[in-house]
């Protein structure tokens, strides 16, 4: 029976994989901050001796950039201490700069040095910076899931806002895209990425059909929708950066918000056979 490790099981994108896994057979164990310090889960005596694979969806969300990496390094440490074949790192299409105009699987990410984002992507930018430089050198494969917006217990896409009389607003304008996924639909692929041989180093996770905000809005939610005008809402933030009256971090909130790349998992849904709907 092959064993698997998951690290943040308890995490809203993790919740029931667990059970999947041990229904397809597998063993699994899992570690979060109740059992021990991230920091140092090389040196965690409560872990078995050796394992098939590693699922991590574990983010230290409170802490910094550098406590982050420090975790990759000691789960790097520990992948190689328990012989592992496989380290399934879940990472976020927030890796990549909102102005690729197309990216797919091969896309290179943002860059630390150079994002403008502060917080959970630059700490994903960070980790996955981190696996890119060491990869090579591993006795075990590194892959990278990037999954768009996760949407799963009905829980609201954040790019609409409900207002009364069946009237919603777009955070963005009728060409902003942001990618979406079914969490079954993740739990899913993360179960055949641990079945395959050879994987691909970077799955994207999110649908593959191109839809903007504003016809997932009319799809999902109907009535009225509006839409924030660009020139406004992206332009003035913008000056206001160039001119110091706004700092690059919140700005880029603004930015995220006319996201206009497409986005495509052609070559996921190629390798492992599956198709997000």
């Amino acid at each position: 029976m092959k064993k698997i490790l998951i690290c943040g099981a308890t995490s809203f994108v993790a919740k029931e994989f667990k059970e999947l896994l041990i229904q397809q057979g597998f063993d699994v164990d899992t570690f979060g901050r109740k059992d021990g310090s991230y920091l140092e889960i090389d040196k965690n005596p409560i872990l078995a001796d050796s394992y098939e694979a590693v699922v991590n969806f574990a983010v230290l969300k409170d802490q910094s950039i550098e406590d982050n990496v420090s975790y990759m390094k000691s789960l790097v440490e520990m992948c190689k201490q328990k012989q592992v074949k496989k380290l399934i790192h879940f990472s976020s299409i927030m890796v990549y700069s909102y102005h690729l105009g197309k990216l797919d699987e091969n896309s290179p990410i943002d860059t630390v040095a150079n994002t403008m984002m502060e917080g959970y992507g630059k700490i994903k930018i960070a980790c996955d910076e981190f696996l890119n430089s060491v990869k090579q050198s591993l006795p075990f494969e590194v892959v990278m899931v990037r999954p768009g917006y996760v949407l799963a217990d009905n829980r609201p896409a954040p790019f609409i806002k409900r207002l009364p009389c069946g009237v919603s607003v777009i955070l963005g304008n009728k060409k902003s895209r942001q990618p979406i996924v079914k969490r079954e639909d993740i739990h899913l692929a993360l179960l055949k990425i641990i079945e395959t041989d050879k994987n691909l180093p970077v799955y994207h996770l999110f649908q593959n059909n191109d839809i903007t905000k504003y016809n997932f809005a009319k799809q999902t939610v109907g009535g009225l929708i509006l839409v924030l005008p660009k020139f406004i809402f992206e332009g003035l933030p913008r000056l206001m950066m160039k001119t110091g009256l706004m700092k690059k971090a919140l700005y880029s909130r603004f930015d995220g918000m006319y996201n206009y790349n497409v986005a495509s998992s052609t070559m996921t849904e190629s390798k492992l056979n599956i198709k997000f709907k």
